[in-house]
């Protein structure tokens, strides 16, 4: 079986949390302070290949990498030949128009026509304003975005803001959301073809990782009389699991998963139907 290439992000707010989900998927990928750039996996079925996220979707159009894991904002960006083959869960952010605080600008549409915008990311910037009738010129920049109304270099930027407090800091107020971004797996269409299997069985992976991450295994102990009860307190993923106790005829062990932000309700409705013994763990992996 030919070699399947990962691309991750070398450094960078999508660099840990990608690492990270490789860590889980059994891949121990080198961390951001290594100098590692290509590392080898599974008897050299995979290799792994750290790169600037913004050159991602370029390595994976022209072959370099099959597939790779970089933001939505810069697939769309860039706008390589790549197939989007899943959304991760981390990553989430947004990109904006943002104004100063003093402008009389109070939403994008209101942008003048001729207006300098600083962005790292012209090409949305253009479709963007091109969608609301505007004309702008974008003032193309590499980082440090927020500060260019106060050097004089644009009146209004478009940038990438998680919680938007980076823009109140720099007394800037967003006005427009040019597109919802997040982290996304993303393929070469031949490599999709030709590595079909290594490629499934690396996106199976990262689903069953992200499908258990917001969920926890809760087991008990739970008086049989009160059996019926659990199927509404704890469905599980097809229901609770029930075992007998050796010696005991009163009580049957109970294994189920539930949301991770249900387990506090579920323990103290175990508990209220007299169930013991309760413990709550992580899952590793699920597949559904």
């Amino acid at each position: 079986m030919s070699t399947l290439r990962i691309a991750l992000p070398n450094k960078g707010r999508l660099n840990s949390s990608a690492v990270r989900l490789m860590n889980r998927i059994g891949f121990q990928v080198p961390d951001s302070n290594s100098r590692t750039l290509l590392a080898e996996f599974g008897k050299g079925r995979y290799q792994v290949l750290m790169a600037r996220a913004q050159d991602i979707p370029e390595f994976v159009e022209m072959g370099a990498a099959d597939i790779g894991i970089t933001g939505l904002d810069l697939v769309m960006e860039t706008r390589r030949d790549v197939k989007r083959l899943m959304d991760l869960d981390f990553g989430r952010c947004r990109l904006v128009v943002a104004v100063p605080e003093e402008s009389g600008v109070r939403d994008a549409s209101g942008v003048p026509d001729g207006c300098a915008v600083a962005t790292s990311f012209p090409n949305l910037t253009k479709e963007f304003f091109g969608g609301l009738g505007k004309d702008v010129s974008p003032a193309e920049v590499s980082g440090a975005t927020e500060i260019a109304p106060r050097i004089g270099l644009a009146d209004v930027i478009v940038d990438l803001t998680e919680t938007g407090s980076t823009l109140k800091l720099n007394h800037l107020r967003e006005v427009g959301v040019v597109l919802e971004s997040v982290a996304v797996l993303i393929a070469n269409p031949r490599s999709v073809e030709e590595k079909r299997l290594s490629i499934e069985e690396v996106a199976n992976a990262f689903g069953s990782v992200m499908n258990a991450s917001k969920k926890r295994y809760i087991m008990a102990n739970v008086p049989k009389d009160k059996l019926q009860t659990l199927t509404t307190l704890v469905p599980g993923v097809s229901g609770p699991t029930v075992m007998n106790i050796m010696g005991r005829d009163d009580l049957v062990a109970i294994h189920a998963v539930t949301n991770e932000d249900e387990v506090n309700g579920v323990i103290a409705m175990l508990k209220g139907i007299g169930a013991a013994g309760i413990l709550v763990m992580p899952i590793d992996r699920m597949v559904l």
